[in-house]
């Protein structure tokens, strides 16, 4: 379509076109070249510019449906590589006008002719009843990813308006063009959509993520009627974030970069980014999200997993819409810590993208020549102004939900330094959360070493149930967790109930306490790491369970257990520590009669060309049952095997487990390792570990000592 024709006739046109080629199929083997693959790495070299536009309005037009929420995401990056690119790649400017043509004014314009024009929406539904796929508008429906994106739509709405903004600053719109573009953000705001009264009020990754587009679009057109209560609404979700000082609803993938891409829009489309306090606000959330991302090269999460992508060439090749790890929010993470090193210039920022976008560097800082020319394409922003990035400084630490005003111990990271290979463990403590994180209070989330993670694989939405009592995320609920795990002898442990089992079995969920004063993060001045946290109530009223960790510079992971029953567990239950490995087929599934397992990495970096395994040592009291049982599928993650330590509990009577991890290169023979270890648990609850030359001591009160 020749973009110098007035829009008028470019609209009757267009009109034509959908008639004659009703999908993508009609297209010519060039027009569908033309159109596929956006968007590109680079349009610099592209020789004919007009066809490819025209051949990409033809296939958008060809489309009954779209997605408005994640769909948009990598058009916005399109944008942000043009502006900071110094507005110099002018053909992707065009692409950006053809998107905008085909997926809004010109999907508008065909719903019209269809009679469906005034169902047309931008943002997000929040007062009309229905299903994620079908709202009722009165009598008529609301068709998702047709006539909006739904509930989720919003979530692509920033994008929209700062795509408009930036082609009317270009001067890449006739006036006829922003003038209806103007009406179809007009009705999308309007009331017949948007009751600003209902649906999330809260901070929260639903009304972040929404609230950015129709803050820029208040921003942009401020004279709509319902312009007061939007801004009252925009408004009234910052305050929950500034009045607690941060948000509650956490797993990192894939629902951390949706709210904290909100909450940039926001701060940017209501000049907050400029503010000294709300600065302070955005600083504070930022930092514990920071404490999260370090330079092992593999990565843990709460509640999902978060694999490295084995073929990094979709990485080098176009950086700005793959990371580097295979993720849904991949290239949207990294992209979230590159708007906020822009704000703040902050070095540190923009390493935590490297990290997220390529993996970061090795110890030895060498990487290949085309992970630093994707470096250089993905990050020259930063480089044309000097800006380079910076390690932060870490040791073992608690990190906080709202470190700066109500201070929730809500992890344990136990590291000293961040540095490549470095080993490092993280627990997660807070049980007060939404259901995206389940019942994951009192779980290890991630332990790596040299360019390896060995733990790490809760999934998403384990333990979290369908209306017809199927599991919902292919989990397998509290043994998919790292923990220390309590189950009636009826149930073969680990197969824990559940929810959806008998109710003499007590749930963890909504019952146990964690007992903040108790918490604690230290290190020694040699490089190791303790930390230990309790819960009371934990399986049961009155039920007590202390964990004890110590990580060695070496990467030895020691994990002490004790735990005492409340009384209403009587004599009726097993207790043991559970733990996922990667499958190992040298292991059967089922018991064992020997207390060590070994297992390979679940994930290596990138730059970790020798692969490692772990072996796994219990220590033998003569009253443990030792076995593994294959789990289900979960949803963002490989297979692993649950291994696990039990035995029958009486209630009031303390009980103790310990557990020993030890690191070693494939190379070296697991029984070599094994024969290495030894352990011990004496009469006044002492916990000792020794691996070759290293010996690790954790006493009740909390006193620990390595000697070499």
């Amino acid at each position: 379509m020749d973009s110098t024709l007035p829009r008028t006739v470019a609209i009757a046109l267009f009109a034509t076109v959908l008639t004659t080629f009703s999908d993508a199929q009609d297209l010519t083997d060039r027009e569908k070249r033309l159109a596929s693959g956006h968007p590109r790495p680079s349009y610099f070299d592209v020789e004919d510019i007009a066809a490819m536009e025209a051949a990409l309005d033809k296939q958008l037009a060809s489309r009954d449906r779209h997605s408005f929420s994640r769909g948009w995401w990598a058009w916005d990056r399109l944008r942000a590589r043009y502006v900071d690119g110094g507005r110099k790649e002018k053909h992707a400017l065009r692409i950006l006008r053809s998107v905008f043509r085909g997926l809004l004014l010109d999907a508008h314009q065909k719903l019209e002719a269809a009679g469906e024009g005034d169902l047309f929406y931008i943002y997000f539904v929040t007062t009309a009843p229905g299903t994620k796929t079908a709202r009722k508008l009165g009598d008529r429906t609301l068709v998702r990813d047709k006539h909006g994106g739904g509930y989720h739509g919003g979530w692509g709405g920033a994008a929209r308006m700062r795509i408009y903004n930036e082609l009317v600053r270009e001067g890449m719109l006739t006036a006829a063009e922003q003038e209806h573009f103007r009406k179809i953000v007009e009705q999308s705001l309007s009331k017949r959509f948007l009751d600003f009264r209902r649906g999330s009020q809260s901070a929260d990754n639903h009304s972040y993520g929404n609230a950015g587009g129709v803050a820029l679009g208040l921003k942009l057109f401020p004279d709509h009627p319902n312009a007061a209560e939007g801004r009252a609404w925009v408004d009234r979700i910052w305050g929950k974030l500034s009045d607690f000082g941060d948000w509650k609803e956490w797993t990192y993938y894939p629902y951390g970069p949706i709210f904290l891409h909100g909450l940039i829009d926001i701060a940017e489309a209501t000049g907050r980014i400029d503010d000294p306090e709300e600065r302070a606000l955005i600083r504070s959330v930022a930092g514990r999200v920071l404490e999260m991302v370090h330079g092992a090269g593999v990565r843990g999460n709460p509640n999902s997993g978060c694999r490295v992508r084995r073929d990094r060439t979709p990485i080098y090749e176009d950086p700005w819409n793959h990371g580097y790890y295979e993720v849904e929010t991949s290239a949207r993470d990294g992209n979230f810590w590159y708007r906020l090193a822009q704000h703040f210039r902050d070095p540190e920022y923009l390493w935590a993208a490297e990290q997220v976008l390529l993996g970061g560097r090795p110890a030895n800082g060498r990487v290949p020549p085309e992970y630093e020319a994707a470096y250089k394409k993905r990050f020259g922003w930063f480089s044309e102004r000097g800006i380079e990035p910076r390690q932060p400084t870490r040791r073992a630490t608690i990190g906080h939900l709202s470190p700066a005003k109500s201070k929730i111990p809500e992890r344990i990271y136990l590291n000293h330094g961040s540095d490549p290979g470095k080993p490092m463990a993280s627990f997660f403590l807070y049980e007060h959360k939404s259901a995206h994180l389940d019942n994951v209070s009192g779980h290890l989330f991630e332990y790596s070493a040299r360019g390896a993670k060995f733990l790490g694989t809760a999934g998403k939405y384990n333990n979290v149930y369908n209306r017809d009592k199927t599991l919902k995320g292919g989990g397998t609920g509290e043994e998919s967790l790292d923990l220390l795990l309590v189950n009636h002898q009826r149930h073969a442990f680990p197969l824990h109930p559940d929810r959806l089992g008998d109710e003499r079995d007590f749930l963890r969920r909504g019952s146990l306490e964690h007992e903040p004063e108790s918490t604690r993060a230290e290190n020694n001045d040699a490089g190791d790491a303790y930390g230990h946290f309790s819960y009371r109530d934990y399986y049961g009223p009155g039920s007590h369970w202390l964990r004890q960790s110590t990580l060695t510079k070496e990467g030895v992971l020691v994990v002490a257990d004790t735990y005492v029953g409340g009384e209403s567990l009587g004599e009726d239950y097993l207790a043991g520590p559970v733990w996922h490995l990667a499958k190992n087929v040298e292991f059967p599934e089922g018991r064992q009669d020997r207390n060590w397992f070994d297992a390979p990495a679940l994930d290596h970096a990138w730059w970790q060309k020798d692969p490692q395994r772990v072996v796994l040592w219990f220590h033998a009291d003569g009253k443990l049952t030792f076995g593994s049982v294959q789990q289900r599928h979960s949803q963002d993650i490989h297979p692993n095997r649950t291994v696990f330590a039990s035995r029958p509990i009486r209630a009031g009577k303390k009980e103790r487990f310990l557990s020993i991890f030890v690191p070693h290169a494939t190379s070296t023979p697991a029984q070599k390792i094994a024969t290495s270890i030894e352990s011990s648990v004496d009469a006044q609850d002492v916990f000792e570990a020794k691996v070759g030359t290293v010996r690790v001591n954790i006493s009740p009160d909390g006193n620990w000592i390595v000697n070499r």
